[in-house]
């Protein structure tokens, strides 16, 4: 089978979604443990789409995209950047997850509730930050490959 680049990401995308949602159905208290399976489909439907859309993300402000659905998503301390657009939020999220800044909060229960994502540059300083329940999470998730699928589905000749 000889695909492009822009088809194997988008199958990777496609089949990551389905993993996740074969996770959520099959759930126990045993595992499969869908909030692993939802940090590790960030990196396959998020991560590598986000490479080849990136300058599409960078048109879209943060408000704009909160007006469509997306879950807002604050930075943790005063002292962090602010995202300037969609994509430089997208470049911060990924960079945290793909670089393991990223730490599972529990709930009373001791249930994952969030998750608290942290983006290091280079030098090893922190430069953003934002702590997501699990729900706005999968929502973010949701929506980026919405918008992916919009995007790719764009990008096609009639």
């Amino acid at each position: 089978m000889n695909t492009s680049k822009q088809d194997r990401v988008s199958m990777v995308m496609e089949r990551t979604m389905w993993n996740l949602e074969f996770i959520d159905k099959h759930k126990q208290e045993t595992g499969p443990y869908e909030v692993t399976q939802l940090v590790n489909s960030f990196l396959g439907a998020l991560a590598h789409p986000w490479e080849e859309l990136k300058s599409e993300f960078t048109q879209k402000t943060i408000k704009d995209v909160e007006k469509d659905g997306w879950p807002r998503v604050s930075k943790d301390c005063p002292e962090d950047e602010d995202p300037k657009h969609l994509g430089d939020l997208l470049r911060l999220m990924r960079n945290g997850i793909a670089h393991g800044n990223i730490h599972f909060l529990p709930d009373g229960d001791c249930e994952i509730d969030s998750i608290r994502i942290v983006n290091i540059n280079p030098s090893g300083h922190r430069t953003w930050g934002t702590r997501l329940t699990v729900r706005d999470m999968r929502q973010f998730l949701d929506k980026f490959v919405e918008t992916a699928r919009k995007l790719k589905t764009a990008e096609k000749p009639a």
